[in-house]
């Protein structure tokens, strides 16, 4: 499996309403698609698929919009190398990256 970064900050003013719902409906949208993710920060998650930046990019656009979220926001996608350099995870973080990877 790859790894991904995915950044995301939504639209809609930080700490409302409208960017919790936001953010739960991209986690539901991740869910479409993988099995595995971890959020180690509200606007950052390590989603575990083998699908493309790009897809994963408009499946993520897509899934936003079919839950009212029409303008997402930043939303990037990045996948990240066997090489991965962190400090300051959680065990657990740690652990869900190691099988991860």
């Amino acid at each position: 499996m790859t790894l991904h970064l995915v950044i995301h900050r939504p639209a809609a003013a930080e700490g409302s309403e409208d960017a919790a719902a936001e953010r739960h409906a991209l986690q539901e949208a991740v869910w479409e698609v993988a099995d595995s993710h971890w959020a180690p920060t509200e606007e950052a998650l390590m989603v575990s698929c083998d699908l493309s930046p790009a897809y994963l990019l408009s499946h993520f656009k897509v899934g936003l919009a079919r839950r009212g979220h029409k303008q997402p926001g930043l939303l990037l996608v990045v996948p990240m190398g066997r090489e991965v350099a962190c400090m300051g995870l959680p065990p657990d973080g740690e652990a869900w990256m190691r099988e991860a990877l």
